[in-house]
């Protein structure tokens, strides 16, 4: 049972890098597309690749596009059948920054998406890339997506161990990205979430940073409107070696 979401966010460019590539998006509220609570994005545009704040911000702008453009769809959706939904509204929007990225000086542009949609107590999820999303729940933080890395391949196959692959040199080489491909398949899923919940969505600036056990250790003894700027603070403190952005729902 969720009586209220109070949401927040916050970005940093970090300690190294000139330029921020990360874009969020984090409404509430009358704030939100009708049908929807609360709604959570983060982006993370690709390193290495041109345009990367011009593909997260497209993949922020597009989702909250193509559900304003659906609000009377969404309206009738429950289920399972509103995380589907989602997850083709990413989709499309990663269609959309593939056809944006064929031409200069946007070529090959790309981008991570984790997009975390509420409504009645039920979370819906859609992802694309290494952002996550994260649960912390009665003290447990739990990872709620999975990476689309080479590096979560590796741990999974057995080749890397988890505390190995935090510090591998191509832990920042994702297999499924927004915009990198023609077409891409989201991961979906929803779960029931209950009052003293804190939904956490971050850039993989923060956990390439802050171990989980940080995170949920500075989220516990942390206010709700504090959470983001303590954790990017932790992040730049541990090197701050990419943008880190932090998106949190309070429930």
């Amino acid at each position: 049972m969720v009586t209220g979401i109070r949401v927040y966010g916050a970005t940093d460019v970090g300690r190294t890098r000139t330029s921020n590539e990360d874009c969020h998006a984090a409404l509430v509220g009358d704030g939100c597309p009708a049908g929807i609570d609360a709604l959570l994005i983060v982006a993370d545009g690709l390193g290495g690749h041109a345009a990367g704040e011009v593909a997260s911000r497209m993949a922020v702008d597009g989702m909250v596009r193509k559900l304003e453009e659906r609000e009377d769809c969404l309206m009738s959706l429950e289920g399972g059948a509103l995380d589907v939904a989602l997850g083709q509204m990413l989709e499309g929007v990663s269609g959309e920054v593939y056809a944006a990225g064929q031409f200069s000086p946007n070529r090959g542009m790309g981008t991570t998406c984790t997009v975390a949609a509420i409504r009645s107590g039920q979370l819906y999820l859609a992802h694309i890339g290494d952002s996550r999303a994260y649960l912390l729940r009665e003290g447990d933080l739990r990872q709620l997506t999975t990476d689309h890395s080479w590096v979560e391949e590796a741990v999974v196959s057995g080749i890397l161990t988890r505390d190995a692959a935090r510090s591998h040199p191509d832990r920042h080489v994702v297999t499924r990205a927004v915009g990198l491909d023609p077409e891409v398949v989201a991961d979906k899923g929803m779960l029931s979430l209950m009052d003293g919940d804190l939904l956490l969505l971050c850039s993989d600036g923060l956990n390439s940073m802050v171990t989980d056990a940080g995170i949920a250790g500075l989220s516990l003894i942390t206010v709700p409107d504090q959470v983001c700027a303590t954790l990017i603070d932790a992040a730049n403190e541990s090197g701050g070696h990419d943008n880190v952005t932090v998106v949190v729902a309070a429930l």
